[in-house]
């Protein structure tokens, strides 16, 4: 096998692992998101001063609003990632994967929403920074590798 013939071999092996990962990185992305929000919320758990803690929880006037920005923060990052890693992770046609992503991740916060109406506020978050991504998407110069002709 030649020199050329075995870089190709290779470079098209890196091709289908990355498609492969396409998938796995969305929810990499939701996950990131949930992970932060959890941090939040238990370093204000943490930080909450020891007369007000009933039972393990803070009652501290202050508490359920750090636990609301926590949830939106969390969805914003989640909207945000669930888009865009899979438009970085593909290696061609970004903009139909970016697409695919936000309107996959579209129908499964509505199907939050439906289950719980009063997390409307994370659900409208994730949707608008899904919905920033991927006009940041669509609107960046196309790759090499997304050109025509591309191998």
């Amino acid at each position: 096998m030649s020199e050329t013939a075995s870089s190709r071999s290779l470079v098209s092996a890196l091709r289908w692992v990355r498609w492969l990962l396409v998938v796995p990185s969305a929810f990499v992305g939701w996950y990131i998101g949930v992970i932060v929000a959890i941090l939040i919320f238990k370093a204000n758990e943490a930080l909450c001063p020891t007369h007000y803690l009933v039972s393990g929880m803070c009652h501290a006037h202050w508490s359920a609003w750090i636990e609301g920005v926590a949830i939106i923060i969390g969805s914003v990052l989640a909207g945000a990632l669930v888009v865009s890693l899979p438009a970085l992770i593909a290696p061609t046609h970004r903009k139909p994967v970016a697409l695919i992503a936000y309107v996959i991740g579209l129908a499964c916060s509505l199907f939050v929403l439906i289950l719980m109406l009063d997390l409307w506020y994370a659900v409208v978050s994730a949707a608008v920074a899904g919905g920033v991504s991927l006009w940041r998407v669509q609107r960046a110069r196309a790759s090499p590798s997304d050109w025509k002709g591309a191998t």
